[in-house]
C-alpha cells in the first residue's frame, strides 16, 4: 500500500481532528496513543505495538510475560519521555484486550480514555492508533468501528465541560485497506455529533 492522504474532517470545541498514515518512530506530536493486544499465539502483533516492542529492544513482550502490562482491555501504560527514535513527546499505551472478534465493541470506551488523556495533558497535538495499527478490521465493521471511535472521542470532550476550549490536532490512524471509508465514516460521525448541540 501507499501513501495515503492527510485530510483535515472537521473541528469539535478547538480539537482539530485529521486523519493521517501515521508511523510511531516519525509521528512527531505531543501525545501518541498506541493500542496493544494481549499477547497469545494466534494474536501476534503487527503494527505501532510491535514496532515500539523492537525499538524497546523487547521490554514490551517482556512486560507483558511478567504480567506488569499485560494489554487487557483498558489498561495504560505512560512514558513520559519516551527514549529516541520516537519523536513523540510522550506515549501511552492502552490495552486492547485479548483475541475478541469485535474490537469495535470497546473501542469507542478505548478512544473516549486516550482524549481525556490528551485533554487533562493539554497536549496541542496527539495521534491515535488503536484499532488498525495492530489487527486488521473486518470489512463490514469499519464503520462501526470507525463511528464509535469519534463518537468516543467527542464524549470526552463533552464532558470536559462547554466552558474549555482546548487547542489540539488529533490525528486518527488510517494505514489500512479501508482508509476512505475510515475516514468518510470519522467525519460522518463528527458531523452528526455537531448536530446534536
Amino acid at each position: 500500500m501507499g501513501e495515503i492522504s492527510a485530510r483535515t474532517l472537521g473541528e469539535r470545541r478547538g480539537v482539530r481532528f485529521k486523519v493521517a498514515q501515521i508511523d510511531v518512530l516519525t509521528e512527531d506530536v505531543e501525545l501518541l496513543v498506541v493500542g496493544m493486544f494481549e499477547h497469545d499465539g494466534s494474536n501476534l502483533p503487527t503494527g505501532g505495538a510491535n514496532q515500539l516492542d523492537t525499538v524497546f529492544q523487547g521490554t514490551l513482550s517482556r512486560l507483558r510475560e511478567g504480567g506488569i502490562f499485560k494489554g487487557t482491555i483498558g489498561e495504560t501504560l505512560m512514558l513520559s519521555t519516551p527514549p529516541p527514535p520516537i519523536k513523540a513527546r510522550a506515549l501511552m499505551l492502552i490495552g486492547m484486550g485479548g483475541s475478541v472478534p469485535s474490537p469495535h465493541v470497546s473501542i469507542g470506551g478505548l478512544t473516549e480514555l486516550a482524549m481525556r488523556t490528551a485533554l487533562r495533558m493539554d497536549a496541542r497535538s496527539a495521534g491515535c492508533l488503536l484499532a488498525w495499527s495492530e489487527r486488521e478490521i473486518p470489512s463490514d465493521l469499519v464503520e462501526e468501528t470507525a463511528t464509535a471511535m469519534m463518537e468516543g472521542a467527542l464524549k470526552a470532550i463533552e464532558e470536559a465541560g462547554k466552558g474549555t476550549s482546548a487547542e489540539m490536532d488529533w490525528i486518527f490512524d488510517i494505514c489500512n485497506g479501508d482508509a476512505t471509508r475510515t475516514a468518510n465514516a470519522l467525519e460522518q460521525s463528527l458531523k452528526a455529533g455537531r448536530a446534536q448541540d
